[in-house]
């Protein structure tokens, strides 16, 4: 899903593609827990995905 998005991408442009791509309530809630920033590879999401879970409650 991720791979298909044009990168540079914000995080809205990848919650939004989530979405459309109809990804499950679990991936859509980790990726809403990205901090607000640009991203420059679907590998950089990835790892701020890794950093966002590890510190939830």
């Amino acid at each position: 899903m991720l791979d298909g998005l044009s990168y540079p991408a914000q995080k809205w442009q990848i919650t939004t593609c989530a979405e459309l791509y109809g990804a499950d309530v679990r991936t859509r809630r980790a990726l809403y827990r990205l901090p607000t920033r640009v991203y420059e590879s679907a590998a950089d999401v990835s790892s701020a995905l890794s950093g966002a879970l590890s510190h939830q409650d």
